[in-house]
C-alpha cells in the first residue's frame, strides 16, 4: 500500500499555524473581496475568498507545500505520487519542483487539458487511466513497487493543516464573519477550515457543498463511515473525488453545520454569475459555493456576513465559453 506523509495524529490549530510559517513565502495571500452585487442579490453580506488568484490557480498548493516540506530526506529521494482531477496535482507538482523532488500524478482520461498541461509544466509526470478509480489503483501499485510517498489530495493531516491556513486569512480579514460556504471534493479544505473555526470562532456556521454526481461526503455522513463511490459524474471536476476518508469525515461530523447537494445545472449557472458579479473566473468547483448561496440551499440568514470560497479558476477557455 501507499505510504503517507505523517504528522501527529489529528490536526490542531497549532498544526495550521505551523503550516502557515512553512508555506508563507511560496503562496499568495489571496484577497477577501466584498461584493455589493452578490450582497444585493442574496440579502447576505457577501465576501469572496479569491483562491482562484492563488499560485497554480487553486487553494491546493497550500497543503501540497506543507506536505512536501515535511518529507524526510529518504522520501524526497524516492519522490511523491498522487491521484488528482488536476488542481491537487498541479499544487503537488509545483511544491515538489520547489524542493527538487520527483512527482508523478495519476489522472483520469478526459481530465481538463489545461490542468494536465499545468502539471506537466511544473515538471511532473502524468499517468492517465480510464477512470479516477483506475488512477487510484495504479498509483497505489506504483507506490508499493518503488517506495514513492503518496501525498493524499485531502486526507493527510499535513494537507488538511495546509488548507486550513486559508481560514486564518478569512478570520484576519473579516473578524465578524458568521457563515462560510465551502466546496467539498475529498474534504481536505473544509476539514482544515473547520479545525481553525472550531478553535478560534466556533460560532461561525460552516456549510459544505457537493455535486449530486459526486457526493462522497454526503454518502459517508449517511453511512457513518467513508464510502467509495462506484461512479462520479459532474461538471465540477475539482469536486469529483471518488471517496472521502476518516479524518475528513470525523472533522465534518463534529464541526460542519450542513452539507448540501447541487445539480450540475445549478453549478453551471453560477460560473457566468461569478464572472459578472465579481469579475473573477471561477471554475465549476469554485462556483459551487456561490450556487449554494444563490439557490438558497446554504440557508444563509439575511444580513449574515458570509465568506464564499472560490477554490480555483482553472478552466479551459473553450469550456468557459460554453458556460457563458
Amino acid at each position: 500500500m501507499a505510504t503517507d506523509v505523517k504528522m501527529t495524529p489529528g490536526v490542531t490549530l497549532d498544526d495550521v499555524l505551523a503550516a502557515r510559517e512553512r508555506i508563507a513565502e511560496r503562496i499568495v495571500r489571496t484577497p477577501l473581496l466584498a461584493s455589493d452585487a452578490l450582497s444585493q442579490r442574496t440579502g447576505a453580506r457577501v465576501k469572496v475568498k479569491a483562491e482562484c488568484l492563488q499560485r497554480t490557480g487553486a487553494f491546493k498548493v497550500r497543503g501540497a507545500l506543507n506536505a512536501c516540506a515535511l518529507l524526510t530526506p529518504d522520501q524526497r529521494r524516492r519522490g511523491v505520487v498522487t491521484f488528482s482531477a488536476g488542481n491537487h496535482g498541479a499544487g503537488l507538482a509545483y511544491a515538489a519542483s520547489q524542493l527538487g523532488v520527483g512527482c508523478t500524478v495519476f489522472m483520469a482520461e478526459g481530465a481538463v487539458a489545461a490542468k494536465v498541461a499545468a502539471i506537466r509544466g511544473f515538471g511532473a509526470d502524468v499517468v492517465m487511466r480510464p477512470t479516477i478509480q483506475d488512477a487510484v489503483q495504479a498509483m497505489e501499485e506504483r507506490s508499493a513497487n518503488d517506495g514513492s510517498t503518496f501525498v493524499s489530495p485531502f486526507a493527510d493531516p499535513a494537507i488538511i493543516a495546509g488548507q486550513g491556513t486559508l481560514a486564518l486569512e478569512v478570520l484576519e480579514d473579516a473578524p465578524g464573519i458568521e457563515q462560510i460556504i465551502v466546496p467539498i471534493g475529498g474534504g481536505g479544505l473544509i476539514a482544515g477550515i473547520a479545525v481553525v473555526i472550531a478553535a478560534m470562532k466556533p460560532e461561525v456556521r460552516i456549510v459544505g457543498v457537493e455535486p449530486v454526481g459526486a457526493a462522497g461526503m454526503s454518502a459517508a455522513l449517511t453511512a457513518g463511515k467513508p464510502v467509495r463511490l462506484d461512479k462520479v459524474q459532474t461538471i465540477a471536476d475539482g469536486l469529483a473525488a471518488p471517496f472521502t476518508d476518516e479524518p475528513n469525515l470525523s472533522i465534518v461530523q463534529q464541526h460542519v453545520a450542513d452539507v448540501v447537494l447541487l445539480t450540475d445545472d445549478e453549478i453551471a449557472a453560477a460560473v457566468p454569475l461569478a464572472l459578472e458579479t465579481t469579475k473573477l473566473v471561477a471554475e465549476p468547483a469554485a462556483a459551487a459555493s456561490l450556487a449554494a448561496l444563490t439557490t438558497g440551499k446554504a440557508a444563509v440568514p439575511v444580513g449574515a456576513e458570509t465568506a464564499v470560497i472560490f477554490t480555483g479558476g482553472n478552466v479551459d477557455l473553450g469550456r468557459l465559453k460554453g458556460f457563458l
